[in-house]
């Protein structure tokens, strides 16, 4: 067979597949279409790891289903710290809601919940593109996956003056803002202490994120930022990690938090224990034990605090103003109101607040749903947690890795930890880079 047949038979086989898939979508779209209209109308708010792990696993056949977010993409939350200085692209590690599966299947609003009311099946929703009086929407059954917020302790000047990491948008302020500081630093009329504070970088929070972020900021500098500005003096730069207990990675097991504390200071990153913040102001820090720290950018990561609905709402919390679940993920008193993630918890279990949890939660959920739609459905089992283990990257190609059963660490750590993340990072789309309609 020559090579023009080849091509031509080839071009014939992709033609026909093509003109099969599509008209295997338009019938689909057809049939969604026609729809009985009087299907249950499912509401689904948020689009983080919880809410986009249930859409994705829904039978959505026999639901009306409306996800409302202020966010139009789910954030691959575990590489926000490698976004933030470079090392990944932010659209690497966001998927746009409405590609999470055929369009015709759900409806998308980019909007805010202001209130639920469990007792009439309604919620009052913001649009975030106006300020006008917010509309109301009716529901059959409720999903709450709203996530958290960044918890400030109310200590004065956080909001006003830290950089929070929680958001793309957050990620890409940082980025801008280490740069921006490099540039300063570099100007010949720069003073010797304006050049220290604006080379200074104070990361607030002990936990995975703050760890993660510092040694994603060392490793840019020791890599990238140092070869690119020659003339700022290497001796000016400083990375200072503060954490208001007595150790940092509290969840880890101390013989790996002990290898990572080694990798920080052979690398010269200044970590401070017992070190609580008593104020933020433009230019520095206030310690509670007086000590005043300059900085040029200051990152505020020191664990979640409630969103606000949840914390406005009417159901009943635990004492972290978490949302109380029953083992089959229905709000108490509530049976067609359900929650997962960090906005909820079940009751007498305390799991933490990780993407772990939430997609696990979430996925057990979509699946309990399709289960009831089946003509036999089979006795609801009430969710268990199973414990995947705990990753970090502590710097300089090294990372740890907690299981049940094993432990690593040094670069066989980080090799497990970017792998395991690399390999998650959702469609193909978000790694070939096509069109986006992601807004951050």
């Amino acid at each position: 067979m020559g090579l023009k047949n080849l091509i031509i038979r080839g071009r014939n086989y992709i033609s026909d597949h093509l003109s099969k898939s599509s008209l295997e979508k338009a019938i689909k779209r057809r049939q969604l279409k026609g729809r009985n209209e009087k299907n249950e109308k499912l509401i689904i708010l948020g689009c983080g790891w919880g809410s986009y792990s249930f859409l994705k696993n829904l039978n959505t056949a026999k639901y009306d289903i409306t996800v409302i977010s202020p966010r139009n993409h789910f954030l691959f939350t575990p590489l926000l710290t490698s976004s933030a200085v470079g090392t990944l692209e932010f659209r690497s590690i966001a998927e746009p809601v409405r590609t999470t599966r055929d369009i015709n299947e759900f409806k998308y609003i980019q909007a805010s919940v202001t209130s639920i009311n469990p007792e009439n099946n309604s919620l009052m929703v913001k649009s975030t593109f106006h300020n006008e009086k917010p509309f109301e929407m009716k529901y059959d059954k409720l999903v709450i996956g709203v996530g958290s917020r960044n918890n400030t302790f109310g200590i004065k000047g956080v909001e006003e003056n830290a950089n929070f990491l929680k958001e793309l948008h957050h990620a890409r302020e940082i980025r801008q803002k280490i740069i921006e500081c490099f540039e300063r630093a570099s100007l010949p009329d720069v003073s010797n202490e304006e050049r220290e504070r604006l080379l200074s970088f104070v990361i607030v929070g002990g936990g995975a994120t703050g760890v993660e972020f510092t040694s994603e900021l060392n490793d840019f500098f020791n890599e990238d930022l140092s070869r690119l500005f020659p003339f700022v003096p290497v001796n000016d730069v400083k990375i200072i990690l503060l954490e208001a207990s007595g150790k940092i990675l509290s969840t880890f097991d101390q013989k790996l938090v002990k290898k990572a504390l080694v990798n920080f200071r052979n690398s010269g990153i200044d970590v401070r224990t017992h070190s609580s913040v008593k104020e933020v102001l433009q230019d520095y820090v206030v310690l509670n034990n007086g000590d005043k720290i300059p900085y040029g950018l200051l990152v505020w990561s020191t664990g979640i605090g409630q969103h606000p609905l949840v914390k406005n709402s009417t159901f009943e919390k635990d004492s972290h103003d978490r949302i109380i679940v029953d083992d089959y993920l229905r709000v108490k008193n509530y049976s067609n109101v359900f929650g997962f993630g960090d906005c909820a918890n079940v009751e007498g279990k305390n799991y933490p607040p990780t993407a772990q949890v939430a997609s696990q939660s979430a996925v057990y959920l979509a699946k309990e749903f399709n289960n009831l739609e089946k003509q036999n459905p089979n006795p609801p089992k009430p969710f268990v947690f199973k414990f995947l283990g705990l990753l970090a990257y502590t710097g300089n190609k090294s990372g740890i890795l907690e299981t049940n059963f094993f432990d690593l660490s040094g670069f066989i750590g980080f090799i497990t930890w970017r792998s395991a993340y690399l390999t998650r990072l959702g469609s193909l789309r978000s790694k070939i880079q096509g069109r986006d309609i992601s807004s951050f």
